[in-house]
């Protein structure tokens, strides 16, 4: 009994909170004159989260990160090497009830996986034992790793698993190694007032710069802040169901000294970052945080732009819409997700790749891409438990499927090629 009160206790004060919440929420109203939207929302939160994670908290099943399985088989089920781009594929996600990372060689052999689990890096943070999230990860030739453990800070650990150091400025999303090797990620923020913007408070994320040696925060700065500066408004519509995470920033990256004689009208250090909720790219001068560019119209709930060495800005198109289901042939309602190539310059599109009758391709929430040197794409279909490669002709070379069970997948959050020389890891001796 003991052990079921230390387990639940929480989820059972936060329901008979919610209630007592909601019952002495008019009379709260009252005596403080303060609109209602702060209090039903932590109220709605708690019971979607109750909602979506029962079995998380009852039955022992990270359901957060399982999904309906959309493809068939286990493992690398696909591998054609003298057609994909040589090296090592560092993948991380939920294996089995583990939440981390993995090393694999082009014919599907395990090379490494790191003897770490993130839900158990912060055990007294969690309302369940799979309350947890990685993900944007880095990986070094050395074998250490750089991660975000989602919401809560940014962590890094050894080839072996130890934690070097783990900071609590609740970053989220991607992380980014800038020409200086700091770390870049978003990071949440503080509710703000300002109503020139909403007569509610509000939220904008903020983007960060971490000391990869020792964690500590270089600087940051909020996107709300951007907006001021640039007088942009019209850029960030006001959506009151959603001021909470106005932005939902799911990605940044710096401008490489290297590649930016490709892009004119940008400077070494500026700040490329993904809103997910406006649908919308920006790039940010990395010196003054005013706004340089942005870009909208294609995409829908995208993720992870990459600027690239001739110039164009790749992206995830998720095109967000219903969940897969066989009922619309696992590809939602827009027929599946794709990846967009931008010219910055004159703002012109392409589709570089997308669903065919070959390969079915959608991640409704999730998901990353890397645009290779032989020109092939290796993609994390997240929301489906798979990561593929794919020739510019779309044929797919490489395909690893991350099964749970015979009818779920588990996700895999992030997926991406390293040179021949990271395949050395495979021989640390860990003990």
């Amino acid at each position: 009994m003991f052990e079921w009160i230390k387990r639940f206790g929480f989820l059972a004060l936060a329901t008979i909170a919610a209630f007592l919440l909601t019952f002495s929420l008019g009379v709260s109203l009252g005596i403080m004159d303060k609109p209602p939207a702060r209090h039903i929302a932590a109220v709605i939160g708690e019971l979607k989260d109750l909602k979506t994670n029962w079995k998380a908290y009852f039955a022992d099943t990270p359901t957060q990160h399982l999904r309906l399985r959309t493809h068939a088989g286990d493992g690398v089920v696909v591998s054609k090497p003298e057609n994909m781009q040589p090296g090592v594929t560092f993948v991380s996600g939920l294996f089995g009830d583990v939440l981390g990372f993995r090393l694999y060689a082009a014919d599907g052999a395990m090379l490494h996986q790191w003897p770490i689990n993130f839900f158990n890096v912060a055990p007294d943070e969690m309302k369940h034992k799979f309350h947890a999230l990685i993900h944007g990860s880095h990986l070094y030739e050395n074998g250490d790793v750089v991660a975000n453990f989602d919401g809560r800070g940014v962590v890094r650990f050894d080839v072996c698993g130890n934690i070097l150091w783990r900071n609590n400025d609740k970053s989220h999303h991607s992380v980014f190694i800038d020409d200086s090797g700091a770390i870049w990620t978003p990071t949440l923020a503080e509710k703000q007032d300002d109503p020139l913007y909403s007569p509610l408070p509000f939220v904008f994320d903020s983007i960060a710069e971490f000391d990869p040696a020792t964690g500590q925060k270089l600087s940051e700065f909020n996107l709300f802040e951007v907006l001021l500066k640039s007088d942009q408004f019209g850029l960030a519509q006001r959506h009151d169901d959603q001021l909470g995470d106005v932005f939902h920033l799911n990605d940044v990256e710096v401008l490489s000294d290297e590649m930016a004689s490709a892009f004119p009208m940008f400077e070494p250090g500026d700040i490329l970052a993904s809103s997910r909720n406006l649908h919308q790219l920006w790039v940010v001068d990395g010196k003054n945080h005013t706004l340089k560019w942005s870009f909208s119209g294609p995409m829908l709930g995208q993720h992870d732009p990459d600027f690239q060495p001739d110039g164009k800005i790749t992206v995830l198109d998720n095109r967000v819409s219903v969940p897969a289901s066989a009922g619309n042939g696992f590809l939602g309602n827009r027929g599946g997700s794709r990846i967009v190539e931008i010219d910055p310059a004159t703002r012109n599109w392409t589709t570089l790749y997308r669903t065919d009758e070959r390969n079915k391709f959608y991640t409704q929430y999730r998901g990353k891409h890397q645009v290779l040197e032989n020109g092939n794409i290796l993609i994390a279909e997240t929301d489906a438990g798979r990561a593929f490669e794919v020739t510019p002709d779309g044929s797919v070379v490489w395909s690893l499927i991350n099964g749970w069970d015979e009818t779920r997948v588990a996700w895999l959050v992030g997926a991406n090629r390293y040179p021949p020389p990271y395949g050395a890891i495979a021989e640390a001796n860990c003990g």
